[in-house]
């Protein structure tokens, strides 16, 4: 692999050392992520790449503000049928940007509670955000009782997947303290088939077992080599394998992590909403 640089140019196919390949996003990586690419063409050689994207299999996302989490996310979030998003900050304009209905309450009101049903019912998605912009301490209470009782709604409904955004906030002892009920879900939410996709800024922030208990993980260039480290102990990886391949990264490329340490990694660009 070559040595690391300070800005990398765009990669070619069969770089990264072999250690990760690259995925064109609308040929290859959402095809992959549903399970209808198994494997890809580099060098003259077969690579067989990680499993898909399954329900009740969980997704980390780790970038800092401006790498393009809640693009990657959401556009993952595409593929899955029924969707539940969090958005404490109640100001992610690309969660409704995609379809979502914005609710504040949770169950939701009857004629948006009617509507999710019906769609179900009759096989359509189902995109749901939950957050509101909280300007007095009355409405942060306010708030933080609706991140909780969405995250049980969501635990009872089963088959859900639930995205996470600002899971340092969700999970500060200082803020929401939820991070014990989003804990739950990722120990024990798989076997209802329910996905947890989690986003934070860095892994030191937040419960161990957004990373530990992910299938995949993504993470976006970065300079800070604890950082780099963390995800790789999590992940099963050589940090300074994973720290080459992040350093090849062009601007708004990501690497995403399978848990499986015989796959390769998945290098990528998701496009804007």
């Amino acid at each position: 692999m070559s040595q690391p640089t300070a800005r990398a140019a765009t990669p070619s196919l069969d770089h990264f050392g072999h250690h990760a390949v690259l995925l064109d996003w609308e040929r290859e990586f959402l095809p992959w992520s549903r399970g209808k690419l198994r494997a890809k063409d580099v060098s003259r050689e077969t690579i067989p790449l990680p499993d898909p994207w399954k329900p009740g299999m969980h997704w980390a996302l780790c970038g800092v503000t401006g790498d393009g989490k809640s693009t990657h996310g959401v556009g993952m979030l595409k593929t899955r049928k029924w969707v539940c998003a969090l958005d404490p900050k109640g100001e992610d304009e690309t969660l409704e940007a995609a379809g979502y209905m914005r609710v504040r309450t949770m169950p939701p009101p009857k004629k948006q509670d009617k509507e999710i049903w019906e769609r179900i019912n009759q096989g359509l998605p189902v995109g749901i955000v939950a957050g509101f912009e909280a300007k007095t301490d009355e409405d942060d209470e306010a708030m933080r009782k609706l991140m909780r009782e969405t995250i049980n709604w969501c635990r009872r409904s089963r088959g859900w997947t639930l995205y996470v955004d600002e899971f340092e906030l969700l999970s500060s002892q200082r803020m929401m303290r939820l991070g014990d009920s989003i804990e739950r879900m990722l120990i024990t939410a798989r076997r209802a088939g329910t996905s947890v996709m989690t986003a934070f800024q860095n892994p030191a922030w937040v419960s161990k077992h957004a990373i530990r208990q992910a299938g995949l993980s993504t993470v976006w260039q970065t300079g800070n080599q604890q950082l780099v480290k963390a995800v790789a102990e999590a992940t099963g990886r050589d940090w300074k394998v994973l720290a080459a391949v992040m350093d090849e990264l062009p601007k708004w490329h990501s690497v995403t992590i399978p848990k499986d340490m015989r796959r390769p990694m998945l290098v990528t660009k998701a496009p804007k909403i």
